[in-house]
């Protein structure tokens, strides 16, 4: 499905969409729900990119957390049966549709479409296979809204790595900043420097940064003061930078399994508390950020917006800012920081409805652009899923 379809783009230059970007991801903490407005008109013969976004805005954003049950059962599911994976599937769509309208009870916002991420279980691009549960079908049967879904598995088929997609809203959305670092389950960086754009896997982050603080009983370190209260041990972050991973060129990406079989091994039988075990976890992720960013951005002074969970943890970001050297480390409001991965997910829906790409050959390596996304109707079908714009001059007044 397409807008083009139905509409020409030049007799209607300027339109409002107002969609709602679900995210789940890796860390497990619930699903993330952003209401994004965005008012976009096509671009210009010769820009770069054949959309623009004149204004956009998030005026409702939240969290719904998790139950224990599901937080198992997702982690979980990856060695489940075909049964357990089919049902979970189908009851995990079933979810976010329960989740979807009790934030709309408790927002006065009004999506015209839902762009759903869903939750990963499998990512093997070298095998061509992509995985995110969460039916697509359920979603719109019970919300009665249009669903874009399934948005990694073409690039992935193209021979991409079917992530990162957050290049797509850092171009269109974040204007002034050379690089993006995304603090999540896994943190991902990204940059245009150069005019091509850029972007990859780092390293895991909070992850194992919350798998650490479990350790002691808290479910995420607050502020990062358990990590601030430990000490380096310095035999465990040797090991922990040699992970081969790392001496792996790009495009390239990482799925929960590095983490759970490469990564957490290594701190699980490292000696020491778990305050240094942690300590030393802050350490080795941003010394890996700090290399990635002297990659992407050589010695030049630059400007990175960091955001994801992992930004609010004071102690990795104060280790940021002194192994990224000349890069100035912006973290922004505190709603961006949170939510910035779900309105990714409402912009990439909308390009899915324009017929535009949201996934970069030049960041993942596939073998062309894509438009990423499988696209279920609501109850109007192909109606209201846009606004026209009226943006034609008002005639003279005499």
């Amino acid at each position: 499905f397409l807008l083009s379809s139905f509409i020409s783009q030049e007799m209607l230059q300027t339109r409002e969409y107002r969609g709602l970007g679900l995210m789940s991801g890796s860390s497990l903490d619930g699903i993330d729900i952003a209401f994004c407005r965005f008012l976009v008109r096509s671009g210009q013969t010769g820009q770069t990119f054949p959309l623009v976004v004149d204004e956009w805005e998030m005026p409702a954003a939240e969290t719904r957390p998790f139950d224990p049950s599901w937080r198992r059962r997702l982690r979980e599911l990856p060695a489940g049966s075909a049964r357990e994976l089919a049902l979970a599937h189908v009851e995990f769509g079933q979810l976010l549709a329960h989740e979807v309208t009790a934030f709309l009870a408790a927002h006065p916002v009004r999506p015209s479409y839902i762009a759903s991420h869903g939750h990963t279980i499998f990512h093997w691009p070298e095998r061509g296979a992509t995985l995110q549960i969460g039916d697509g079908g359920a979603l719109a049967a019970r919300t009665g809204l249009p669903v874009v879904c399934d948005f990694r598995s073409q690039d992935v088929a193209l021979q991409g790595q079917g992530a990162p997609m957050a290049p797509i809203a850092e171009r269109l959305l974040f204007d002034g900043y050379d690089l993006f670092l995304n603090l999540g389950g896994i943190a991902n960086i990204s940059s245009g420097l150069g005019g091509e754009w850029r972007a990859y896997d780092v390293a895991p982050a909070n992850q194992v940064l919350d798998r650490l603080a479990q350790q002691e009983g808290k479910a995420f370190d607050e502020n990062g003061r358990l990590a601030a209260s430990g000490q380096l041990l310095e035999p465990l972050l040797a090991q922990l930078d040699d992970l081969p991973y790392y001496r792996r060129p790009f495009p390239k990406s990482l799925d929960n399994s590095f983490s759970s079989e490469e990564v957490w091994p290594l701190l699980a039988a490292a000696p020491g508390s778990w305050a240094d075990r942690s300590h030393t976890y802050c350490e080795h992720l941003a010394r890996q950020i700090a290399r990635s960013v002297r990659e992407l951005a050589g010695q030049a002074a630059a400007r990175m917006l960091v955001t994801g969970g992992g930004a609010f943890h004071a102690f990795l970001v104060d280790r940021l800012r002194v192994h990224c050297g000349p890069v100035e480390v912006i973290v922004p409001e505190a709603r961006i920081v949170a939510f910035k991965e779900a309105a990714l997910m409402a912009l990439a829906g909308m390009l899915r409805l324009e017929g535009l790409p949201n996934f970069l050959p030049s960041v993942t390596g596939a073998g062309r652009a894509s438009v990423g996304g499988a696209w279920y109707a609501g109850s109007e079908g192909a109606a209201a899923i846009f606004e026209p714009v009226d943006d034609s001059p008002e005639p003279p007044r005499h």
